[in-house]
């Protein structure tokens, strides 16, 4: 009998949990992304390569209503200059919800902030509004892989005297590749 009790305990658990979609309201996410480009300024004659990293934590607070905040780690460099910078920052996402594909339309902001560390002791802060759409493959019922098309719109306000004028504004095409978990 206690055999029998613990195995449609599980036969009902587990149907339930697979049962449930990985985008529904109640729903934790652990994933991100990478991404390589090249970013052009219209003042400026040198593009500058840009590395991104984008470990997130998200939650589904309604069904096919994703938020998260992300950590932006940024590699970025310009002829001879180069440097790191880290970010933090909102997004929200709605996703589709399709079988094992999952497309996604969102929105995102990141907010850097850098001092030199130089004896002029440079303040410089960046403002990034991101407009993405993309795609969760669902290899499982919980993990995905995720490609993306992000275009940002990219404000910098850094003292004057610097490579990059003092209030440059520059946009960036990316498109990136990463992983997602699905806790229900």
């Amino acid at each position: 009998m206690k055999k029998l009790i613990v195995v449609l305990l599980f036969v009902f658990t587990t149907s339930f949990i697979n049962g449930q979609s990985p985008i529904s309201k109640g729903t934790f996410t652990i994933g991100g992304d990478v991404s390589f480009s090249s970013q052009s300024f219209d003042n400026v004659s040198n593009n500058m390569t840009v590395l991104t990293i984008n470990p997130k934590v998200g939650f589904f607070f309604f069904d096919n209503i994703y938020s998260a905040i992300s950590i932006d780690y940024k590699h970025q460099s310009m002829g001879y200059f180069s440097y790191n910078l880290l970010g933090v920052g909102p997004e929200v996402r709605y996703y589709f919800d399709l079988e094992r594909v999952k497309p996604f339309a969102g929105l995102g902001f990141t907010y850097y902030e850098q001092t030199s560390g130089d004896s002029n002791n440079y303040k410089t802060t960046t403002s990034v509004f991101t407009l993405s759409g993309g795609v969760n493959f669902f290899l499982t019922n919980y993990f995905a892989l995720e490609t993306s098309i992000n275009y940002s719109f990219i404000n910098y306000n850094n003292p004057s005297g610097l490579y990059i004028n003092n209030s440059d504004q520059s946009k960036l095409f990316q498109i990136a590749i990463g992983v997602n978990y699905f806790i229900n």
